[in-house]
């Protein structure tokens, strides 16, 4: 049976949404050279929030070029690197090489579907969803639901600005998206809400969130 005229909309939308925000993230774009050593100042603020988590296997989704996925490595049983860019993903493969611990895989930008149900203990992104379109979050938190093993987390770093609708014309590119509407679709979609914490970031206050989340 073919799909529905609206299913194909729907896929359709969420590919265009996905691609508009993840198609200039190229290996060789700026900002990864800029963020890498930044990001070393970060990750002590990230840690308490993956205290108690389950590293066994580990989901790195937008990794880009590894930065998070290289301190994700010091604790994670397995950790399976996702990107919408096929060269960001053979540009982590050059990083890590053949650890037998990772696996590579190159999306759609909207879905997991190469990731089996329950299979992961932990979802992880930090510094990628702040410039996912809303329809792409929601995709993303059906699918954080569908791969979670019971009792699994994501820890998921969100835009919290709600001033426009196109993220390449709002601060730092944020897509439009909020604390209170990230967690309603989380909460649509299954998963259980275990803290939200805005944060400032490039000198504008509050612009993003930080949410945890558990499967039950």
């Amino acid at each position: 049976m073919s799909a529905s005229p609206t299913a194909l909309l729907t896929e359709a939308r969420l590919d265009a949404a996905a691609r508009h925000a993840g198609d200039i993230w190229l290996p060789e774009h700026p900002y990864f050279d800029a963020a890498e050593p930044v990001f070393e100042r970060i990750w002590p603020a990230i840690l308490p929030f993956l205290e108690g988590a389950d590293f066994t296997s580990v989901l790195d989704l937008a990794t880009g070029r590894g930065r998070n996925a290289r301190k994700l490595l010091d604790h994670a049983g397995r950790l399976t690197l996702v990107d919408i860019r096929p060269e960001n993903i053979a540009f982590c493969r050059r990083r890590f090489g053949d650890d037998p611990r990772i696996t590579y895989l190159a999306n759609n930008g909207y879905d997991l579907r190469a990731v089996p149900d329950g299979s992961i203990t932990l979802v992880y992104s930090f510094d990628a969803m702040v410039h996912f379109d809303s329809d792409v979050v929601r995709a993303y938190l059906a699918e954080a639901r569908r791969v979670l093993a019971p009792g699994g987390r994501a820890f998921l770093h969100h835009s919290n600005w709600t001033e426009g609708q196109d993220w390449l014309q709002a601060p730092h590119c944020r897509a439009f998206m909020s604390r209170e509407l990230f967690a309603h679709y989380a909460r649509k979609e299954g998963l259980r809400v275990l803290r939200q914490d805005l944060m400032d970031w490039g000198g504008v206050p509050r612009l993003d969130c930080v949410s945890l989340l558990a499967r039950p």
